[in-house]
């Protein structure tokens, strides 16, 4: 078989969706491996204390590891305040004190309490 001549103008149609769909394959296995163009993938987000609503929560309990008890909640969330809106700052601690919750299993358990704190205050849409 001869060599191919990969000149401009001299690849086949064939061949030129088969290289194309080789690098989209690649770009796609990169992806997948959280590298892009060979750089570590980092996980778009807002920037740490710039997160609004349960961004801003998950931010403040960064680091919690799961379950974990209220007390312990309470204890790793000290005094920090969160803005839940844009210039509208609320006392994690407050609102923890007030949840029925006295174990929180997962970060999904402590959002779904905060949030709903927050929605009977009138603080969420």
């Amino acid at each position: 078989m001869a060599k191919k001549d990969y000149r401009r103008g001299s690849m086949t149609v064939q061949e030129a969706g088969r290289r194309g769909g080789l690098e989209v394959q690649r770009q796609r296995d990169l992806r997948d491996r959280k590298q892009i163009m060979d750089d570590p993938y980092n996980k778009p987000g807002p920037a740490k204390g710039e997160a609004y609503g349960i961004a801003a929560i998950t931010q403040a309990l960064h680091g919690l590891d799961f379950p974990v008890s209220k007390q312990d909640l309470l204890q790793h969330v000290g005094s920090k305040k969160i803005e839940y809106r844009k210039g509208q700052t609320v006392s994690l601690r407050r609102i923890i004190q007030d949840a029925p919750d006295e174990e929180f299993p997962s970060m999904a358990n402590v959002v779904e309490a905060v949030s709903e704190a927050l929605h009977e205050e009138g603080l969420t849409h």
